[in-house]
């Protein structure tokens, strides 16, 4: 079992199920996180690579979840006819640039987008397969390239937590990560707690499309459950208890 902080001053984590907005989810999901261990180990393929996906991992919120929202123009079908205007721009053609290749038969429309103002999160990662140099990384505050929350403009700091113990517990248990979707049932519903179910992908194919989901539950104080196995992490930060997935 390895830990880490990671923190930045804005952060996204695109919720796949959004098409029309960009909107946020409140922390990484799996497969954000492989990308940031491969980019600790300087792993430029590892979408390919298996070993990305066979670990287990959980996330601690540990700054209030708070969100922007704003409207930002693209150019116009930027992924179609680049040839053409990759011509355009060959030739100076400055009016057609500064426009951003408006196409007036199709003009363009604003994109809604949500960031994460200052998030911090605590992350667990059991059964990776480079356990030992990860932590070694982590220890000497080393990366092979820059880690980042989410987006590439959205430069991370991360720091190593010092696990001291770890143990499987069961019974009736404070959640302080998410939960599994399976185990909703089970949840004893407090006042002025809000209850968030997300479906966020595990693990992506070469052209960065989900392969995988999973469903959990989230929640902005700890989630007690009437009966559930959950591991119960000690560390310098304090105890925590997560579910992994």
């Amino acid at each position: 079992m390895v830990a880490f902080e990671i923190r930045a001053r804005f952060g996204a984590f695109r919720d796949p199920f959004t098409i029309s907005q960009h909107l946020t989810l409140p922390f990484p999901p799996k497969s954000a996180v492989a990308g940031l261990l491969a980019a600790i180990l300087g792993e430029t393929d590892y979408l390919e690579d298996r070993r990305y996906r066979d670990f287990t991992y959980s996330v601690i919120v540990r700054n209030p979840v708070r969100r922007k929202s704003f409207s930002q123009n693209y150019i116009n079908d930027y992924t179609q006819k680049s040839k053409a205007r990759l011509t355009e721009l060959s030739k100076k053609e400055w009016e057609k640039v500064a426009e951003g290749f408006r196409d007036k038969k199709n003009p363009q429309k604003p994109i809604n987008r949500e960031l994460l103002i200052e998030p911090k999160y605590l992350i667990f990662i059991e059964s990776f397969f480079a356990e030992k140099q990860l932590e070694r990384y982590l220890q000497e505050k080393r990366s092979a390239f820059f880690p980042y929350m989410g987006n590439s403009e959205f430069a991370a700091a991360l720091d190593f937590v010092t696990i001291s113990q770890c143990n499987i517990i069961d019974g009736e248990i404070a959640i302080d990560s998410f939960i599994k979707g399976e185990e909703k049932n089970a949840i004893i519903f407090e006042e002025d707690v809000r209850y968030t179910p997300l479906k966020m992908s595990t693990a992506l194919d070469k052209q960065r499309k989900a392969l995988t989901y999973a469903e959990v539950v989230y929640a902005d104080r700890p989630i007690r459950l009437k009966q559930t196995r959950a591991m119960e992490m000690m560390t310098d930060r304090g105890i925590f208890r997560c579910h992994m997935i």
